[in-house]
């Protein structure tokens, strides 16, 4: 149910039953020039199961050799625009018949929770990052802000000299933070729960990777600022993609501006990813929890929030993220991307799910 990427790659060899086939094109009232498959895929969706035989049965030949993270990008690329407009309508039209469209009528926070010791906490969960981390430190440590904050590093038992280094750095700066968690099976997932679950942390958590840093000195107090504007649950920046030099690289700004007020928490069911760096309300994500996995779980808690709260988004750029041949996604191989993707289609599962329920109970 929650395979409905626009990109679910199925293969160049596709069997449709005729009569199917008929039933679903009759129900395609638009003249689409890029989303067809898309739309006739989801309208057969909708009347019969779709198999696929997990057997070797043909040679297929590859044509595009980008490394992974070169072409997960391809959909926030300006050029792509239009075609990214079809298949959002697309979708869209598919969650109102499946009943799991949102309508636009989100939750604002009316009265955030007092009770916190600072503002916002940035936390960075590490593992083995020497050649990085203090670099990602130091962009939060120059923050210049209205408001008390501190950084809230869980370094998951790293042994390449990031464990000495954030200690060292520490002793001169006490609103620096270091925990090393007992637990020895945390993935990045576990990681923001240790730090959201500490006493030190604030009243809005802002990510911030070890691989990566923020843009500006500001870039701190524009995300709580629009938390305070906008009565939020959760605030998402845009970023410029660098090398490791912080050199710009394509696509440059990703800005995700396919989220809008409107449409925003239905269109994220298609598309992989909702934009960075992702902020949230502590009192809610303490709430709804954070899966223990290392991959997904800043999508989870995006769609998760989507479902009930207001949103805010960023759209100039306040972050620099990293690609270098450090980082896990670099360059994966297909039967890697394959586990990430079932893991996020299973997520769509889950929250279509929800989202039919709340649907069926207004």
């Amino acid at each position: 149910m929650g395979s409905i990427r626009d990109d679910f790659d199925f293969g160049p060899l596709l069997f449709i039953d005729t009569a199917t086939l008929k039933t679903a094109a009759d129900t395609m009232h638009h003249n689409y020039e890029y989303a067809g498959l898309y739309d006739l895929r989801l309208n057969i969706s909708r009347q019969k199961l779709i198999s696929r035989i997990p057997e070797y049965l043909y040679q297929a030949t590859e044509t595009d050799f980008r490394n992974s993270c070169e072409k997960q990008f391809d959909y926030v690329d300006p050029k792509n625009r239009i075609v990214q407009i079809e298949m959002e309508h697309a979708a869209t039209n598919h969650l109102k018949k499946i009943n799991a469209f949102l309508e636009p009528n989100f939750l604002e926070i009316e009265q955030f929770e007092s009770g916190f010791k600072v503002e916002a906490s940035v936390i960075i969960p590490v593992k083995n990052r020497i050649k990085t981390i203090g670099d990602a430190v130091n962009s939060a440590l120059k923050q210049k802000t209205d408001f008390p904050y501190n950084i809230i590093i869980v370094d998951n038992h790293s042994t390449d000299g990031t464990t000495e280094l954030l200690r060292s750095t520490a002793i001169n700066h006490k609103e620096l933070k270091h925990i090393i968690p007992q637990r020895k099976d945390l993935m990045i997932g576990g990681c923001w729960n240790e730090a959201l679950h500490n006493k030190s942390c604030g009243r809005f958590a802002v990510q911030l990777d070890s691989d990566d840093l923020y843009k500006n000195e500001d870039s701190l107090q524009s995300v709580v600022n629009l938390f305070r504007k906008e009565k939020c649950a959760m605030v998402i920046g845009s970023y410029i993609l660098t090398d490791f030099l912080l050199e710009e690289i394509p696509p440059g700004l990703v800005s995700h501006r396919e989220w809008t007020k409107g449409n925003g928490a239905n269109n994220a069911l298609r598309i992989n990813g909702l934009g960075a760096p992702r902020a949230f309300y502590t009192p809610i994500l303490r709430d709804i929890k954070i899966p223990n996995v290392s991959y997904g779980e800043d999508y989870f808690l995006g769609i998760t929030i989507s479902r009930n709260y207001k949103i805010g988004r960023i759209y100039e750029p306040i972050y620099f993220c990293r690609r270098w041949e450090g980082n896990t996604d670099s360059a994966l191989d297909i039967h890697k991307q394959n586990s990430n993707n079932i893991y996020k289609d299973r997520l769509r599962t889950f929250e279509i799910l929800a989202r039919q329920k709340k649907n069926r109970t207004k």
